[in-house]
């Protein structure tokens, strides 16, 4: 494809691939400088220019390059635009649907990826989970991918025939640019609880990186949010679509009643604007009734039936590494979860006392480096407060050493004693299953599904928390 028809400009170069990172090497590469968080690209324009690079998009015209450079306002968005021109515009094929929030982001949009394949709409998920539609499946080592990985993504989907995309959206990506121009057919917040504030600083600031999704959100679209969240009003501010809310405790659009939360069954009504309906389903809990009612609410827009979305939330399978029960025989339950927030953590253990757990809970828990400090002491202080015992890990270190991450976890409990710090993931998994007794439960929690360890700056493989919990009942003799 010729540069000029990616962008508007006046050179006639062959472009055979697109990137904003100047350690990419091959031929006939287009480099798009964007100023980043703490690097910018413009200052590596030069490498990316030795390493294939035949042309430059850049907000400022650098000195010393033998190649077209083409000026742009914002190369983030810039970036985006050529990428979606690169791929044959997926973005004006597919609906887009997108989901931010701190926590109940992977399971609605799960949701929303199951229903709609279930009612014949093809497809396509983004998240935690993976990229995959029917036919399509994609690497991907971010909730929300990288810019080209994405449009990759997107292409993989409309080749697919798919009609609809469910999407993760991350306030890291939000927030950064790296969505700019893409624009979303309805969007859903979920909630905002303390989380990314060693990028963020503030609430606030948090806040408005979550909420450019709203921003994003064609007006012809629907802005789903959470009424029952402090910040829902912050959002209906940033909302460029109609507004319909939803929630429990507070004035709603949709709005549920008559709750009844059992292990792994599930009932209520849904009433306000879109009637009243009887929910069931095997995916069970409080929080679970918010991830309902928002999927129910965003694809009513689609002029979808309400009353046929309920009967597929009945069908709904359990998402991958949410309760995700291990059970070869031993007398004592593990449960495998991807809670990773002080706020999930606490959701998911008052659903599991009230319906499941009558022993003593064991917690495998974890720190991720490199974030805002009083997301890991905000866990250990829950932690150490509501269950029996603790075995503090590593999520995932980053750039900080283990040991003194986990430490700095429990710095803020002096006077706890029910805990113990091993570093070594897979040790402390080992370590809490091996002290369980009869009756107890031993809850894994934080890494769910993923088979990788971010440290220092690259992804460290080992067996999912799921696989490393099996392997240990299966050394003790268990066989299921």
């Amino acid at each position: 494809m010729l540069l000029k028809d990616l962008i508007p400009c006046e050179y006639a170069v062959e472009i055979d691939s697109v990137s904003d990172d100047s350690r990419t090497k091959g031929e006939n590469i287009l480099f798009v400088a964007v100023k980043g968080l703490t690097v910018d690209g413009h200052n590596f324009a030069k490498s990316a220019v030795e390493n294939g690079a035949v042309a430059v998009v850049c907000e400022h015209e650098i000195e010393g390059l033998n190649v077209p450079q083409v000026i742009v306002k914002d190369s983030q968005r810039a970036m985006n635009e050529i990428l979606n021109r690169y791929y044959g515009a997926p973005l004006g094929q597919l609906t887009m649907i997108g989901v931010t929030g701190t926590d109940g982001k992977t399971t609605t949009s799960e949701m929303m990826y199951q229903i709609l394949n279930m009612m014949g709409y093809k497809t396509g998920y983004i998240g935690t989970n993976g990229i995959r539609s029917e036919h399509y499946t994609q690497e991907n080592d971010y909730t929300t991918p990288l810019q080209e990985e994405l449009f990759q993504a997107l292409n993989g989907f409309k080749c697919d025939d798919c009609e609809f995309v469910s999407m993760e959206a991350t306030g890291e990506r939000l927030g950064t640019g790296k969505m700019d121009g893409v624009s979303f057919d309805a969007s859903i917040f979920t909630n905002l609880t303390r989380d990314a504030l060693d990028i963020f600083k503030t609430m606030d600031n948090y806040a408005a990186a979550k909420a450019k999704l709203m921003e994003y959100t064609k007006s012809t679209g629907l802005c789903v949010i959470n009424a029952d969240d402090e910040y829902s009003h912050f959002f209906i501010k940033h909302a460029n679509a109609p507004v319909i809310t939803y929630g429990i405790d507070n004035p709603a659009d949709v709005y549920a009643t008559d709750i009844d939360i059992k292990y792994k069954n599930l009932s209520f009504t849904v009433k306000g604007k879109l009637g009243t309906h009887k929910v069931t389903s095997s995916l069970s809990g409080r929080f679970k009734v918010y991830n309902i009612l928002a999927v129910i609410a965003c694809l009513s827009h689609f002029d979808i039936d309400p009353a046929d979305i309920v009967k597929c939330v009945a069908k709904l399978q359990p998402v991958e590494a949410r309760q995700t029960v291990i059970d070869l025989g031993q007398p004592f339950k593990v449960i495998v979860d991807y809670a990773h927030t002080a706020n999930s953590v606490k959701n998911l253990v008052e659903y599991l006392k009230s319906t499941l757990i009558d022993g003593k809970i064991r917690l495998v828990v974890g720190a991720g480096g490199s974030r805002d400090v009083y997301r890991r002491t905000d866990m250990a202080e829950y932690c150490t407060k509501n269950a029996d015992y603790n075995y503090f890990t590593i999520e995932d270190a980053r750039f900080e050493d283990p040991q003194m991450l986990v430490e700095t976890m429990v710095s803020t409990v002096p006077e706890a004693t029910n805990y113990e710090l091993i570093v070594d993931r897979d040790e402390a998994i080992a370590k809490a299953i091996k002290d369980a007794e009869p009756g107890d439960t031993v809850l894994i929690l934080g890494k769910g599904a993923e088979r990788y360890m971010m440290t220092m700056g690259e992804a460290v493989y080992r067996p999912n928390d799921i696989e490393s919990a099996a392997a240990v009942l299966k050394e003790m003799g268990y066989k299921g």
